[in-house]
């Protein structure tokens, strides 16, 4: 899980690398942690003991860059375990979604933790922007390893782009099976920007290419949105 100075494991020991103090106060006047060591660290399921312990990435670089210059979407974190090779999980863990956005794959093999890949959209790209406040995990093309389905976009399981639909963040998706008389599988999801969205509330698209199959017209962001068969 994210950690950070401060953090305390389940044997009452620091959560802390070598040059970091564990009483230093990073709060700022407004009480937002902008700066300081952020860690991605293994516990033992059992015991909560530190296992490992890494420098988180992507670190925050400039604030601004997330969407505001006050510290809120700076710390907009999603995480999730994916099967990337079919057969083990890696750990996912993913920063921003309302304009750049980045996932890290982390496998934790015979006690060693290990960046797979990086997934990095900057600003003013395809990929950027797209993300919700949750992601999910599914075999969107049909080859044994799973894809992760962030907001309006999809990362193939080698860290690689598989398609952005450039209709932007919104609240909700849901991704299954949905109709069954068409191969594959299926996205339903609300969005919030009607200029990225086309004034589409809603969509319902194929998961492994992102054409859009069904979308239900709207003036303003569609906060919350389920679909069910």
């Amino acid at each position: 899980m994210k950690t950070a100075p401060g953090s305390i494991d389940g044997l009452g020991n620091n959560v802390l690398l070598p040059g970091d103090s564990a009483t230093a106060d990073y709060r700022n006047s407004g009480g937002y942690v902008l700066s300081g060591p952020e860690y991605l660290t293994i516990f033992d399921g059992l015991t909560g003991q530190a296992l490992a312990t890494t420098p988180y990435t992507p670190g925050r670089g400039t604030v601004s860059d997330w969407g505001d210059s006050y510290g809120n979407r700076v710390d907009r974190f999603l995480a999730g375990v994916a099967y990337l090779d079919g057969s083990r999980p890696t750990l996912l863990m993913c920063r921003g979604y309302y304009t750049k956005t980045h996932i890290a794959a982390w496998d934790w093999r015979d006690r060693q933790l290990t960046k797979r890949w990086q997934f990095d959209a900057a600003n003013g790209t395809a990929y950027a922007g797209q993300g919700n406040h949750q992601l999910s995990i599914a075999d969107v093309d049909s080859d044994g390893k799973q894809e992760i389905i962030y907001g309006s976009m999809t990362v193939d399981d080698n860290g690689t782009g598989l398609y952005s639909t450039g209709l932007g963040h919104g609240d909700a998706l849901h991704v299954s099976d949905f109709n069954p008389t068409r191969p594959g599988l299926e996205v339903f999801a609300v969005h919030e920007d009607m200029g990225s969205s086309g004034n589409r509330g809603s969509t319902f698209r194929d998961a492994a290419t992102g054409s859009i199959l069904y979308s239900t017209p709207a003036t303003g962001d569609t906060g919350r949105g389920v679909i069910m068969d």
